[in-house]
């Protein structure tokens, strides 16, 4: 009986672990397919032609379909096909920003074995365009 008992705790304890690591690795892996988009809208949305006049304009819909592109390239797996986006983007006279938003939700061992079901991961961020990179 003690054996079973032990058996039990040994795998809630496997799966909790299991858990916490593919919980992390995917947050990780979200979080920097995030701020790769993020770039990625930024550099492909400013019109070249205005900085060359000095000026800086900002076109939402090429950086946002050059962000969700790249987003979606850099996310595989379970995570992306349950994955929802949002990008805003900010220009404010001569301050450009874009966030965004990332969410999606991972199943769990252990969310399995007790009926939970699984788990949602969200992640934001927020980057700013410098004129001059260095």
């Amino acid at each position: 009986m003690k054996t079973f008992f032990w058996l039990w705790v040994m795998i809630l304890i496997v799966c909790l672990v299991t858990d916490t690591a593919v919980y992390w690795v995917t947050r990780s892996r979200l979080s920097q397919g995030l701020e790769l988009a993020l770039d990625a809208a930024l550099v492909s949305g400013i019109s070249e032609e205005d900085l060359i006049w000095g000026r800086k304009f900002l076109r939402e819909a090429v950086g946002e379909a050059r962000g969700v592109e790249v987003l979606k390239g850099n996310i595989t797996g379970p995570a992306a096909d349950k994955m929802t986006y949002s990008f805003e983007f900010v220009q404010e006279q001569d301050l450009i920003w874009v966030q965004g938003q990332v969410r999606t939700e991972l199943p769990s061992l252990l969310g399995s074995v007790l009926g939970k079901g699984s788990k949602e991961i969200s992640v934001s961020k927020k980057m700013s365009y410098l004129g001059g990179y260095k």
